[in-house]
């Protein structure tokens, strides 16, 4: 903050202590925060005293951000509050002020009142919550729709991370260029490049302060530290005045703490996802933390998803059968659709490698969209089981990531898992069938071998095939890469020949209603036989296997049999 004192040529005194849409650039988010109010002024000089009081003058300004759409800005609880007497000495002249607040505005600079269309640069704010210990402030001021800097994570800021410094140091004065400067001037704001230098704990060992080599000076308090991605990850606080380049600010996940203690945690566009105990998938052999809230809604055998709706954010993890290493997945994963229907970028700096157990590569990745609403990120997981990998990964609006990156790491970093594919089929001849799905309004029941686990879905779509009546699949314990598929339709809907024509140009040695087709996928083939036949004089079934081409005999004997079973 910086402390105006009123009449200072006549008191020869100068004090100075140290659409909700994200804010496209953070400056435009930064707010001029000017207190007018009362100062009484006892002054005393080669023994006489005199008494000064001046009303409605600017006493002091400093910086904050808004973090809300709604007009809620962040700042310096002392920025706000200046309740503490000032003693100044000049000379032989001594003096005590005392500052008496009666109207805080917070100013826009003039880009950002044309482009949102503001009636006035400047607007009456108040004190919505204040906390002196933390030195942390709320302000409201009436509005909606104002560009806000969104939080950050400032648990997982490490010495060396580059982060620029935004505020108005000396408020006005730096306008050095004009002549005289008008009350109600709004300085542009001062953006001042540096990095995190030091992590400074509390007596207890909490991060307290977050150690800057950005230049710090009166009037930078309570304005934003952001990193490159533009998010808030401290508030500057102070700086040592006998040194150069030692700045504090206030990290922002102690914010998060001061906002939910004071109820405003719901009025932020992001809140703070909480992590549970480890939960153990035992019929997909994954373990890991979830955040509370998600469950695993995918009926597949080799995959987890759960539904973005509570929390804004998805966590998907895809078991895959690869000789690939970690490294070809994870540029897959980023590149490519393979996995997610964006393609990335990946985050400098956010690659790692888990020591210990199975190895794990950690990293995240970036898609940006047309604005920043639009920007999604993820943050992932490769684990190598040799040769099947688990690719995990939350994918989310980049400000829910953002405000719960260290959460999100550490649930990552929790993933455990096991093979799947550990043993062999059993011969065909020794399968048992059963109904797969009951028969009903006359259709035939669709039969899979005993023992098999169902899954969702039916076989691959082929181009002109209606819906089917009837779908079911079904794949062996421990095996995710062997699966039959089935469909059903009424006879006049589909001719055997045509339709396995549509579904590939090759037939495989089960005859002209048979169909054949081969895919690479992550440096494994796959092979898809499959053959339609009629059932009874009304109805025409699709039976299909996808297996790994090692399988491919064991499939196509299977598919065989499977055939005879179905027109029995």
């Amino acid at each position: 903050m910086k402390v105006m004192p009123a009449l200072a040529v006549a008191l020869l005194l100068v004090a100075s202590p140290a659409g909700a849409q994200r804010a496209k650039s953070p400056a435009d988010a930064v707010v001029f925060i000017r207190l007018v109010g009362s100062v009484h002024a006892e002054i005393e000089e080669a023994g006489f005293k005199r008494v000064v009081d001046v009303d409605h003058v600017e006493i002091g300004t400093g910086s904050g951000f808004v973090i809300s759409p709604h007009g809620y800005v962040l700042t310096n609880d002392h920025v706000v509050n200046n309740s503490e007497p000032l003693l100044i000495t000049k000379g032989m002249q001594q003096a005590k002020l005392t500052l008496k607040v009666s109207r805080i505005d917070v100013c826009f600079r003039p880009e950002v009142v044309a482009a949102r269309g503001l009636f006035a640069p400047c607007s009456s704010a108040s004190v919505t919550a204040s906390d002196p210990a933390l030195d942390l402030a709320v302000l409201f001021l009436s509005g909606s729709n104002l560009p806000y800097i969104a939080l950050g994570d400032s648990d997982t800021v490490m010495a060396g991370l580059p982060v620029d410094a935004l505020g108005y140091p000396f408020g006005r004065d730096v306008e050095v260029g004009k002549v005289a400067t008008a009350p109600d001037l709004v300085p542009d704001v001062s953006t001042t490049p540096g990095a995190i230098s030091a992590l400074r704990a509390d007596d207890a060992g909490n991060r307290r302060y977050l150690q800057i080599t950005n230049d710090l000076n009166p009037g930078n308090s309570g304005g934003p530290i952001v990193n490159r991605d533009g998010f808030a990850v401290g508030v500057s606080r102070m700086r040592l005045t006998k040194a150069t380049g030692i700045g504090f600010a206030i990290p922002i996940n102690q914010v998060k703490d001061f906002l939910e203690s004071h109820g405003l945690d719901q009025l932020m566009p992001a809140r703070r996802l909480r992590l549970g105990g480890f939960q153990n998938l035992e019929a997909k052999a994954i373990g890991l933390r979830l955040p509370e809230g998600l469950v695993d809604m995918s009926p597949f055998p080799s995959r987890v998803e759960t539904d973005a709706r509570p929390v804004d954010i998805a966590l998907r993890i895809d078991r895959v059968l690869s000789p690939w290493n970690v490294k070809q997945i994870e540029q897959t994963l980023i590149g490519t659709q393979t996995f997610e229907t964006l393609s990335m970028s990946a985050r400098e700096g956010r690659s790692a490698t888990r020591s210990g157990g199975p190895p794990l590569l950690l990293g995240g990745a970036l898609a940006a969209g047309a604005d920043t609403a639009q920007e999604v990120r993820m943050d992932y997981a490769v684990l190598d089981l040799g040769s099947e990998k688990l690719v995990a990964r939350y994918v989310g609006p980049a400000e829910w990531m953002a405000f719960n990156e260290s959460m999100l790491r550490e649930s990552l970093a929790s993933l455990q898992g096991q093979r799947l594919v550990v043993r062999e089929l059993p011969p065909v001849e020794k399968l048992e069938w059963s109904t797969a799905s009951p028969a009903a309004n006359g259709q035939r029941a669709l039969s899979m071998p005993s023992g098999w686990m169902a899954a969702a879905g039916g076989p691959s779509p082929c181009p002109g095939l209606p819906q089917p009546s009837t779908v079911a699949a079904a794949f062996p314990a421990g095996d995710f890469t062997f699966m039959l598929r089935a469909a059903l339709w009424s006879a006049g809907d589909v001719v055997p020949d045509a339709a396995a024509s549509a579904c590939s140009s090759r037939r495989s040695a089960l005859g002209g209603a048979s169909y054949t087709s081969r895919a690479d996928w992550l440096g494994v083939s796959y092979v898809i036989e499959g053959a339609f036949t009629r059932v009874g004089p009304r109805q025409v079934v699709q039976l299909e296997v996808l297996s790994t081409e090692p399988k491919n005999t064991v499939a196509r004997a299977l598919l065989a049999v499977w055939l005879t079973k179905s027109t029995e």
